[in-house]
Parts: structure tokens; sequence; C-alpha cells
């Protein structure tokens, strides 16, 4: 797939090209084919449509991103108290099992959170989420991300990352994962999304790559909060999930 979009590039510029003794053809077909390999990361790595985040109500908050590929039909939606991390305004959660080199499967999962600004305001949400974050690990804290974005542009996001050990159930061992949580400033509301990722199986498949990928897909189109950040209008009804 690559390897035709980078042809399909090229012929693109050169039909436009001429004959150029200055280089600019050079640069042209350089900038086109640098342009087709980041749209193709992008593509090899995530779902081509977009998935709405919703509320508990399972309404469109303005919120959406391109999930990664490993997130397909497989996948299971579970009731928000099976999240294997704990977030106010719990809407969704989705499961994928994957096993490591071993064979051994373990689930990673996407989280939604929504909660509105009338509830918790920014700052008394982004320390509830690192409390969590450092019951999985004391070193986890927040900073400031630029992920690339298909145009090529970067996107700025927060981001809160953990990597420890979390409990896998009675029964289980904790297992080691790797964490991210992202907060997102979306009109009357905070979305955060986070996903949790056992390190063999986040290896095995470069999820960490596939999340800041799905990551940098995200669009974020929510009316600015009104007076005392009171919600937006209710959206229409999600699509896009599995």
């Amino acid at each position: 797939m690559l390897k035709r979009s980078l042809v399909a590039a090229c012929l693109s510029v050169s039909l436009f090209a001429g004959c150029d003794l200055s280089g600019e053809y050079d640069k042209k077909v350089q900038t086109s084919l640098q342009s087709a390999g980041q749209r193709a990361v992008f593509d090899l790595n995530l779902h081509s449509t977009f998935t709405e985040v919703v509320d508990s109500a399972k309404q469109n908050v303005g919120v959406k991103l391109r999930l990664p590929k490993v997130f397909d039909a497989n996948s299971k939606a579970l009731a928000p108290d099976k999240s294997p991390i704990k977030l106010p305004g719990l809407a969704y959660v989705l499961e994928r099992q994957l096993d490591d080199d071993s064979g051994k499967f373990l689930p990673a999962y996407v989280v939604f959170a929504v909660v509105p600004k009338t509830e918790t305001k920014a700052d008394a949400l982004q320390n509830t989420l690192l409390q969590t974050a450092k019951t999985i690990a004391l070193s986890a804290a927040w900073s400031d991300v630029n992920l690339p974005t298909p145009t090529g542009q970067s996107l700025a996001l927060k981001r809160l990352r953990a990597e420890g050990k979390l409990p896998a159930g009675k029964k289980a061992a904790p297992t080691e994962t790797h964490n991210d949580i992202y907060l997102i400033d979306a009109g009357a509301n905070n979305v955060v999304i986070a996903w949790v990722m056992p390190k063999a199986q986040a290896q095995k498949y470069h999820l960490e790559t596939a999340t800041d990928t799905a990551m940098g897909t995200l669009e974020n189109t929510a009316p600015p909060a009104g007076p005392g950040g009171k919600a937006a209008p209710a959206g229409k009804a999600a699509t896009g999930c599995f």
C-alpha cells in the first residue's frame, strides 16, 4: 500500500512538473513523497472512519478520532463499571484481547469519559486523574505533547502517562502496562480518552505508535461553553463505534 501511494504521489507531481532545470521539480517530488509517507502511517495503523466520543446519554460531544485497527470487530464494548481504570464521567469502554509473543492473551482498552464543566473544573479533574495514575506509577505526570496529524501539522494535547502494574483481576497477577490518559477541552465538557495496554502486547502490535497516531487524528468541533459552563445543545446519536 505504501509503495502504491508513493508511486501515485510521484505521478501526480510529474504531470505538472514539465522541464525544470532549477531543481524545483525535485523539491516537489520530495514534498509529495513525504506527504504520502505521512498519510500512509495513518492508513496502515488506523481505521479510515471516525469514532465519535459520546457522553453517558449516548450523545456526541463534538470530539472524534480514528481508532487503531486492532480495535476491530473482535473488540467488545463493556459497561463503564468494567473499566480497567476508574475515571469520572465514564461513558464507553472498548476491550480487545491480544496475544503476546508467547501466545498469552490479555486485554487492551480504550476508555472514554465525558465530564461536564458545570460538575468539575479542569484543575480538579486533572488532579483526580493524576491521583488515579499514581496508583499505577508514582512517576506519573502531566505533560504537553505535540502529535503529528495526517496533514503533516502537529496537534497540541495534554497527556498523563503512567507505566506500571495494573491489577488484572481477583485471580490474576498484576500486569505490566503502558497507559496514556488525554484530557481535551470540548466546549461545555472535558473529554478524557485513556489507552490501557499490556506491555508485551503493546510491543508486539506497536500499540504506542498506533495510539499516538490515533490521537493525531482527533477533531474537536465542540461549540464553546455557554455562561457558567452550561452544556451545549444535545448532539445527534453517535456513529462509528464498534
